[in-house]
């Protein structure tokens, strides 16, 4: 037979919460139990406050201060149980009960039997229940979710950690405490016949020119019985067979491991976003049982089959332009080619991270695609994430850089040496590695997140677990590579003293986090000597929209520390004091402040991110912190919020992570007390297509629109390489007004514009300037597209000053279903200037389209 998988999974559960074992005297989990009172509807997966939530038995714990009323939901055992009926047909096949993730510790039952206890959420606890199940009737599976267990909040020390679980929702910076419980991933049956397939793991080999592939396809069967298989083995490329092959095998009662090999002609490989098309191959397995008839001809009879998707791809490391022969590789190279790090870091897409939200997960990483991100860092305090979020990457192109659980704890960062914790995570390890290998976006493991020795130097592969895990890496996952933690070398922190004091130090390193001033934020920048910066960022509040959905007009001022709502929506983050400084004190309510914190967000952000791209291929990859948040914070590093909508730092890093990008260099945004305003010129360009000869437009203009300056430049540029155009000088004195732009343009052959930049600057000592520009207007074009799906937008500047930060923003409420994505937003436009915005609506009934657009000194209007 063909495998048949049975799902359990849905919203007709039944959960209620215990002290205790209080479970036990009331038979909770046995079908004749007497206990009818309190059950509740409950959904698998999901999480149990979400649950306890729909049923109204705690208070929206997104709202305000909420979730300190939901601390007591974790110290409870939870029952979740559900009845189910299974065809008499089913009788004398062999059957599985899989629970791909529950978190964290439970027990089992089946028709009131004790199938099994399972402990740990990222491993998958799965029972052979042949002999349990009531074939032809009901039957009723309970599941006992025993009390979280104690572990360590952001602040501790990371040797007392001593599970392998999420640590985030104990409380982060970005993560109120809402501890997570729950059945989290799939529950299913699986129906085969006497032989299973338990793993299959595709690994490619490319010869020297890319034009043959060698699969090695290595399969473990299990057996309840000695028997003569047929292995039926078949290579897709969409639904075109390239390859295939069949072997005949004796096989014992237990597992038997076989191995198979094949070739692919000329394979399409899978390269991440912006090298080229991530093409994903398939692998079906079949085996057939093979018995003689009784005249004593061969038959074949399937007894299961699996199907996995897999990638043909090389990665290695390679050596960065640096002269410390002491410091690891960090250059990427992917089927032979080197490629540029354009990153983020991930976290969970939900602190209730068991919620199924699945166009939630699909706008998020559609967000990144569309940004040239070709990496994700998936942080050590989260998930080993759930398998949809690998495929959505595999199909996207985008690289994974997955770390164990283990982080650093702000009092001491360095994991616990104990036996018993090193062999609990290498057996952890063996599983998840397992499950995971074979997505090719899949390229790194790293043992986690900023592990420390008592002096702040990064740990490397002598820590006992970090070499543990290397090993397991290197022996089930060869073909990844590995980091110990992140960062690693010498030198921990991104800063200027450790940049003067050990310039080639800085190997990979992580900070700042924050906003470091109107010049010190350049000056930091301009001498960065990093060789990967893979944590690092700038800090920004919400959307309005999003501020008024979770906190009440009335506490919405101050938005400062001393408020305990923002205190408890992200204290860390709260940079009131530097955005009040920059724009003069002249900030007075939570619409004005936030307009000014995201632009020191987006400003910050992205010339950090310009800044190491310029350094291509000293430095290899950036990968800011955060790209998503998991609770809807009032003041967070993210790019977007809570509800997916970006942020204006999200469209500035899409710009900077253009293929090819123009870019400047200065020292500062406010140059009050200088006398000339210089700036140096490059193309960064990361592909490898020779693009002729181009021409860059460089002019300083201001918010009239009067050009004061401007420069032409010509020549070619080198693939995949930094390029530095030349040097530009002005006067400042010429300038006759507060608020200038230096804008540059690059130009085809064919006079076309393929990359842009524009930078805002004030001639005074702060950004006031920027906040009291005339008014203007903005006029509005639309065209539909003829089936509908798409806006065009022409978007012109009718008045005599610049439009400041054109902000659109879809109009509805912010938990409306379905999403909006622009090819660009929040930009300025010069007088008389004219931009055109494609607008694609996902999952949005026609008649509930609309927009609403604005600039900070342009009122807000309506595109319906």
């Amino acid at each position: 037979m063909a495998i048949k998988q049975i799902s359990l999974n849905g919203s007709d559960w039944l959960f209620k919460d215990f002290l205790g074992e209080d479970w036990i005297w009331r038979n909770a989990e046995k079908p004749d139990s007497k206990d009818s009172r309190w059950w509740r509807k409950g959904t698998v997966p999901g999480t149990v406050l979400y649950d306890l939530w729909q049923n109204g038995e705690v208070s929206d714990p997104y709202f305000e201060r909420n979730s300190l009323l939901a601390e007591w939901v974790p110290e409870r055992t939870w029952i979740y149980k559900k009845w189910f009926d299974i065809d008499a047909f089913i009788f004398g096949q062999r059957v599985q009960l899989h629970f791909k993730g529950v978190d964290f510790e439970a027990q089992f039952f089946l028709n009131g039997a004790k199938i099994g206890h399972h402990k740990g959420m990222f491993t998958a606890a799965v029972f052979d229940v042949t002999d349990t199940l009531h074939y032809g009737g009901a039957n009723l599976l309970s599941v006992v979710i025993e009390k979280a267990p104690d572990e360590q909040p952001q602040v501790s020390k990371t040797s007392y950690v001593r599970e392998h679980k999420s640590r985030m929702t104990y409380w982060w910076d970005f993560c109120p405490r809402m501890i997570h419980q729950g059945i989290w991933d799939d529950v299913y049956l699986e129906v085969t016949g006497p032989i299973r397939i338990e793993d299959i793991y595709v690994r490619s080999t490319l010869s020297n020119d890319f034009q043959l592939a060698k699969l090695t396809i290595d399969s473990t069967l299990s057996s309840n019985k000695q028997a003569e298989v047929r292995l039926e083995t078949c290579i897709f490329s969409g639904e075109e067979q390239v390859s295939s092959v069949v072997s005949d095998h004796f096989i014992s009662e237990g597992e038997t491991k076989i191995s198979s090999t094949a070739q692919v002609n000329h394979p399409r490989l899978w390269q991440p976003n912006g090298s080229g098309e991530a093409h994903l191959y398939r692998v079906r397995i079949n085996v057939l049982e093979r018995k003689n008839d009784t005249e004593g001809r061969a038959d074949s009879l399937l007894s299961t089959d699996k199907e996995i998707t897999f990638g043909i791809r090389t990665v290695a490391w390679h050596r960065n332009e640096t002269p410390d022969p002491t410091a690891r590789p960090y250059v990427l190279v992917v089927n032979g080619h080197k490629t540029y790090i354009k990153g983020w870091n991930w976290v969970p897409m939900d602190v209730m991270y068991g919620r199924e939200q699945a166009a939630k997960l699909e706008r998020l990483l559609t967000l990144a695609k569309q940004a040239g991100v070709n990496m994700l860092r998936v942080w050590g305090g989260g998930l080993i994430e759930k398998d949809a979020f690998y495929e959505l990457c595999n199909r996207f192109g985008i690289m994974v850089w997955q770390e164990f659980i283990q982080s650093s704890s702000g009092i001491a960062n360095k994991p616990s040496e104990d036996e018993a914790f090193i062999t609990m995570m290498v057996q952890e390890a063996e599983q998840i590695i397992l499950r995971k290998r074979n997505h090719p976006s899949l390229v790194l493991w790293c043992g986690g997140n900023e592990l420390q020795d008592s002096d702040d130097r990064p740990l490397d592969d002598t820590e006992p677990v970090l070499g543990a895990l290397r090993q397991v890496v290197e022996t089930l996952h060869p073909d990844a590579l590995w980091l110990p933690t992140s960062p690693t070398g010498r030198c921990f922190s991104n800063t200027l003293d450790n940049i003067d004091q050990d310039p080639t130090g800085q190997h990979d390193v992580h900070g700042p986090w924050e906003f470091q001033g109107l010049s010190q934020q350049y000056e930091l920048y301009n001498k960065g000597t990093s060789l990967l910066h893979s944590e690092f960022g700038v800090e920004g509040m919400t959307h309005l929209k999003t501020l008024n959905h979770t906190i009440s007009e009335s506490n919405q001022w101050p938005a400062t520390r001393d408020n305990p709502i923002y205190f408890h929506r992200g204290s860390w983050w709260i940079n009131e004091p530097m955005i009040q400084s920059s724009f003069g004190n002249e900030l007075r309510n939570p619409e004005d402040l936030i307009r000014a914190s995201q632009f020191l967000q987006a400003e910050g952000l992205r010339y950090a991110v310009e800044s190491n791209l310029r350094r291509m291929w000293q430095n290899s990859g950036t990968l800011p912190w955060q790209f998503n948040e998991p609770f809807p914070n009032a003041y967070c590093t993210s790019a977007l919020d809570y509800f997916t909508n970006p942020k204006p730092v999200y469209y500035a890093m899409a710009r900077a992570y253009q293929t090819i990008q123009v870019s400047a260099s200065f020292a500062m945004i406010a140059w009050e007390g200088q006398e000339t305003f210089k700036a140096d010129v490059w193309v960064v360009q990361s592909d490898r297509i020779e693009l002729g000869e181009l021409t860059s437009q460089w002019c300083l203009v201001g918010a009239s629109g009067h050009i004061y300056s401007e420069f032409q430049w010509q020549g070619k540029v080198a693939p995949s390489a930094a390029t530095r155009l030349g040097e530009f000088e002005l006067s400042l004195q010429q300038l006759q007004e507060d608020v200038f732009y230096f804008r540059i343009n690059l130009v085809n052959a064919a006079k076309e514009v393929i990359s842009s930049n524009c930078y805002p600057f004030s001639v005074t000592a702060n950004l006031v300037p920027m906040l009291v520009l005339s008014q203007t207007s903005i006029q509005v074009e639309k065209k539909i597209s003829e089936e509908g799906a798409f806006w065009q937008l022409q978007l012109t500047n009718v008045g005599t000053q610049a439009a400041f930060l054109v902000h659109l923003e879809d109009a509805r409420p912010v938990t409306a279903e379905g999403y909006v994505y622009y090819t660009d937003n929040d930009f300025s436009l010069l007088p008389g200037e004219s931009k055109s915005i494609n607008v694609q609506w996902s999952s949005i009934p026609e008649a509930d389209r609309k927009l609403d657009i604005s600039a900070w000194n342009s009122p807000v209007q309506n595109i319906l």
